[in-house]
């Protein structure tokens, strides 16, 4: 199985793409010509997007997607689309806010980009836990509140993990922006991690993929 990855500049948020039959599977999409023009090489018919949480750096290509392709399903956690609609509880509305500190030719490069309050929705929706099948694909969805109410991760046929926000290479986990919860993700999504599999490869919201075991799951 192969997995295409994109980069949503200047933030490093990660959309992964999977290809099987003329369908793809997308988690977390951003805008991106090199993806689209991959989707359409392989004349891509249907998209299943998976979001791992409701913030703008994740969502951003979800109408960019519904503009470009007839069938597109959003799947994503009930918080999660609760707060879809929201510029403010999807955080477009203070985008420029996130790069406070950065570097100056990081801050003029987000204020270009001149990003409007965005909105988006789902097609379906579900709480705590649910299992597909996409495609010969396995994939287990659990709700891991922390980063924030509608986080997720996404396991994949017992062998990898798309963990969005939840875990991101290199950092601990941001638990301190809107929605999220610091005592949830201790109580709640933490057990649920150490219980996994440690040789699970993690492809995370941000960074490089690497191995379960060497996140530091405190």
């Amino acid at each position: 199985m192969n997995i295409h990855i994109y980069s949503f500049y200047p933030i490093d948020s990660k959309m992964y793409i999977i290809l099987e039959n003329e369908k793809a599977l997308i988690i977390d999409p951003c805008v991106s010509e090199e993806a689209l023009q991959l989707l359409e090489v392989h004349s891509v018919s249907q998209i299943l997007v998976l979001l791992t949480h409701e913030h703008y750096d994740h969502i951003s290509g979800v109408n960019w997607l519904r503009e470009n392709f007839s069938h597109v399903c959003v799947l994503c956690s009930s918080e999660c689309a609760k707060a879809l609609p929201n510029p403010s509880k999807n955080l477009s509305n203070f985008w420029e806010v996130l790069f406070v500190g950065k570097d100056k030719e990081t801050q003029e490069y987000v204020r270009n980009m001149d990003i409007k309050p965005y909105s988006c929705e789902a097609d379906e929706i579900f709480s705590e836990e649910k299992k597909i099948e996409w495609e010969g694909h396995t994939l287990y969805l659990k709700e891991t509140p922390g980063h924030s109410k509608g986080s997720i991760c996404i396991e994949m046929d017992g062998e990898i993990l798309f963990s969005g926000d939840t875990l991101v290479t290199g950092y601990p986990t941001i638990t301190r922006l809107p929605g999220g919860s610091k005592k949830e993700f201790a109580g709640l999504s933490l057990p649920y991690l150490r219980g996994l599999d440690s040789e699970l490869m993690v492809y995370p919201g941000h960074g490089d993929k690497q191995l379960l075991k060497m996140f530091e799951l405190v």
